[in-house]
């Protein structure tokens, strides 16, 4: 089974090298090199502020925001006193001729901040990243050449919701709600993908058709939960997106659920898929507590399912039965889920799809609510707290980039980083640059023989 963000990992493990080589060849300036680089991008960011009046750059406060978070600040008021106490190491790297701006001033023009320019800027740094620094690693997360099957990728889509940043004694009951996004992932990279805001007068289910017309998928599985398991969805992701998906079934689809459900209930079907050669797939892991057995089945025997035609290229229905067994007490207990497949009805490759869909849960969503403190945070202005949002899942990207090289966790990455800013932040500059150039990349490799 493939592990997390298993092309992640490789490159974190690179990265370590690479710093090494850095250290070694005492280049210098890399860090200011990659720093211009992201100024000339930052400029395409639209200012709608009165620009006679305008003291400090968006890019010098989107530059304030990242540095920031990755030092550890996740509040307006820290970010803030992070930059006036790192004024003079900030000024190395950002202009800030009128010296640092409150929390105010850099709360204000991040909700003025156009969210689709900022995503834009800061995803194509990340994908032109893992495009030259992953160029070397193996291309495809599942091949099968007998069965002419190549998958590159698991994209994983789904809402989240940030507790506490409604309103809660406002009049309009859509400002009472929190903020809710949805999210895609690439669970191969670990990458946030794209991050919208969902209207308060909507859900996640429209949204999600129209992230698949923005976002290329091709020779990647879309994943998503039951709630996203309609039938203009699974256009959109082949349409639209060019993509392949793996959609979980519940109640909500409550004929087509209890269709597949029936249909693997019959102990004779089950015996069918499991003669025919690679329909079926069992892993067992063993933890502490628990001896946790995983079966999945997959077929493409269709013919009774009398909605086939309404979903967009129906190819095969997945069956996943995971068996607890207490190691303690001997009780047992049994979790079934249910899927509507366009993918070939290949177990093994339906268990590593099955399975990734949690990375966006465990990897991302998890990771900003504890690491980097999104329920707990008081600020109320919604488009504010996005596009802040939108750097700190740019900020945990690098810092994945990092762990091999500090071998530590997430957040003492963070912390460390805080406490020597003036040491660490050329080196990850530089790293940045390194992989984000392709010819520098090469000559790294050759000056390291």
């Amino acid at each position: 089974m493939s592990k997390k963000d298993t092309r992640l990992q490789s490159l974190s493990e690179t990265i370590h090298i690479r710093v090494e080589e850095l250290r070694g060849l005492g280049i210098k300036d890399l860090d200011k090199i990659f720093m211009e680089e992201y100024s000339i991008q930052a400029d395409q960011l639209t200012d709608s502020r009165q620009q006679a009046k305008v003291w400090h750059s968006m890019k010098d406060i989107v530059g304030i925001a990242f540095f920031g978070v990755l030092a550890g600040n996740d509040e307006w008021t820290d970010i803030a006193d992070f930059a006036v106490d790192e004024r003079e190491t900030l000024k190395q790297y950002l202009k800030l001729p009128h010296g640092i701006p409150s929390h105010d001033t850099i709360q204000r023009v991040f909700s003025l901040l156009h969210s689709d320019e900022l995503q834009g800027m800061l995803v194509n740094i990340l994908i032109r990243i893992v495009t030259v620094a992953g160029g070397k690693l193996d291309e495809y997360l599942y091949k099968n050449d007998e069965l002419d099957c190549y998958i590159r990728d698991v994209i994983a889509a789904d809402g989240k919701e940030t507790h506490n940043t409604g309103k809660k004694n406002s009049k309009d009951p859509t400002q009472r709600r929190n903020l809710n996004e949805f999210n895609v992932m690439s669970t191969e990279w670990g990458i946030s993908l794209s991050s919208t805001r969902i209207d308060e007068k909507s859900n996640e289910i429209p949204e999600m058709q129209k992230v698949m017309k923005q976002i290329d998928c091709r020779g990647c599985v879309v994943t998503a939960d039951a709630m996203n398991t309609q039938k203009a969805t699974a256009k959109a992701i082949i349409k639209e997106a060019h993509g392949d998906y793996c959609l979980a079934l519940k109640e909500n689809q409550r004929t087509v659920y209890l269709e597949v459900k029936e249909y693997f209930a019959y102990e004779e079907l089950l015996k069918e898929i499991l003669a025919k050669e690679g329909q079926y797939f069992k892993e067992i892991e063993e933890t502490t507590y628990n001896t946790i057995t995983r079966e999945y089945f997959i077929t493409d025997d269709l013919n009774w399912f009398e909605d086939r035609k309404d979903w967009e290229k129906l190819t095969s229905i997945g069956y996943e039965r995971k068996t607890i067994i207490q190691k303690e007490t001997g009780k047992v207990s049994i979790e079934e889920r249910y899927y509507l497949c366009s993918i070939k009805p290949i177990a093994k490759l339906f268990a590593i799809v099955a399975r990734r869909h949690w990375n966006i849960e465990n990897g991302l969503h998890w990771v900003l609510d504890i690491v980097f403190k999104e329920d707990q945070l008081r600020s109320k202005e919604k488009n504010g707290i996005h596009n802040l949002g939108l750097v700190r899942r740019f900020v945990m990207f690098i810092i994945k980039l990092l762990k091999v090289y500090y071998h530590r966790s997430m957040k003492r990455i963070r912390n460390k980083i805080g406490r020597n800013l003036e040491t660490e932040i050329p080196v990850i500059l530089a790293v940045l640059k390194v992989l984000y150039d392709n010819d520098m990349l090469d000559a790294i490799d050759e000056l390291a023989k």
